[in-house]
């Protein structure tokens, strides 16, 4: 394996409501095969938006990927996959205004993504969110812990081939 793959996902309680939690939740695979699975909440000064757990989920994950490397990345949201793949530019080019004439939301983390994507070798994938996937799966499963206000950060090391006999 000489690459790293990312599975995000997000997850919020009563979107769009007054007493709605967020959360983002990532599983990545480095280089050497070791997983890193990382959950949190979007912190309480910020809007508690699925949207925005989506964004910073994948922020959160990107930023952890420090060997040089490339990395593909998973994420079931097809808006935060079709604006990686080309929409990001075209809203630079506008001045980060969307084809509507208006910011996209959640402008600091698409900023800070966009950055990120240009310091990193990124391919992002859109996948089907709740197919079976276990990458998939186990993103939700961390996205909803997030929601919850807890924390995770749980590394499992590969076994070498030495160790499983």
């Amino acid at each position: 394996m000489n690459t790293y793959t990312i599975y995000t996902d997000g997850a919020c309680t009563n979107n769009g409501k007054p007493n709605a939690r967020a959360g983002w939740g990532a599983v990545m695979t480095n280089p050497q095969g070791d997983t890193l699975e990382l959950a949190g909440p979007v912190p309480e000064a910020q809007e508690q938006t699925n949207s925005r757990a989506e964004l910073l989920a994948l922020v959160e994950a990107l930023e952890r990927c420090t060997q040089p490397a490339p990395i593909t990345l998973h994420t079931d949201s097809e808006y935060i996959a079709n604006a990686c793949n080309g929409h990001l530019e075209a809203w630079k080019a506008k001045g980060w205004r969307k084809s509507d004439k208006k910011q996209p939301k959640h402008l600091d983390l698409w900023q800070r993504l966009d950055q990120l994507l240009q310091e990193k070798d990124v391919t992002v994938r859109w996948l089907r969110g709740h197919n079976g996937t276990l990458g998939n799966e186990r993103a939700d499963a961390l996205a909803t812990l997030g929601a919850t206000g807890k924390t995770l950060r749980k590394r499992t090391k590969r076994l070498n081939e030495a160790d499983k006999s």
